[in-house]
């Protein structure tokens, strides 16, 4: 990374939260430990979060504002607390959730909104509460109330879960 140009190494230093051999691991780990294509990977996301302004998007509201909370209420997903070696536990409760409130584009700008929060304020607290690093998590989806009508969503379903 320090042959970089500036924009990246600041991406990066979101990206890794103090991290950054743990963060290059997980890029190795992801293309077999081929240094090339981890390389790639690593880049491409990098020049991903600068093309869609990810580094900003925690204070980037969802637009127009009326639509946020009813976004956010739709999504019915909550930190439920922390599994013995510290992952916080996320619940999604994807049964019960509507996704019907704004078009897909609201849904996975909050959805990287989430993700990002994760990342950046729940996942280093864990990391500080248990002194070790912590770079997962535990999702839990409660599927209650799923209905054979909500595969009309799958479309979005299947970008959030990418």
């Amino acid at each position: 990374m320090e042959s970089t140009d500036e924009p990246l190494k600041i991406t990066f230093q979101n990206l890794h939260q103090g991290y950054p051999t743990e963060t290059a691991i997980r890029f190795l780990t992801a293309r077999d430990g081929n240094i090339s294509k981890a390389h790639n990977m690593l880049v491409d996301c990098l020049n991903w979060r600068i093309d869609n302004e990810i580094d900003k998007i925690l204070s980037k509201p969802i637009v127009p504002t009326e639509f946020y909370r009813s976004v956010r209420d739709s999504q019915l997903i909550g930190m439920s607390g922390y599994t013995k070696d510290g992952r916080p536990v996320i619940a999604v409760g994807v049964g019960l959730s509507t996704y019907d409130k704004a078009s897909i584009h609201y849904y996975v700008q909050s959805h990287i909104q989430i993700n990002e929060y994760r990342d950046r304020v729940i996942l280093p607290s864990a990391a500080k509460e248990f002194n070790r690093h912590i770079s997962t998590c535990v999702k839990v989806l409660d599927m209650t109330g799923l209905k054979l009508s909500h595969l009309n969503q799958i479309k979005l379903y299947l970008i959030l879960t990418t």
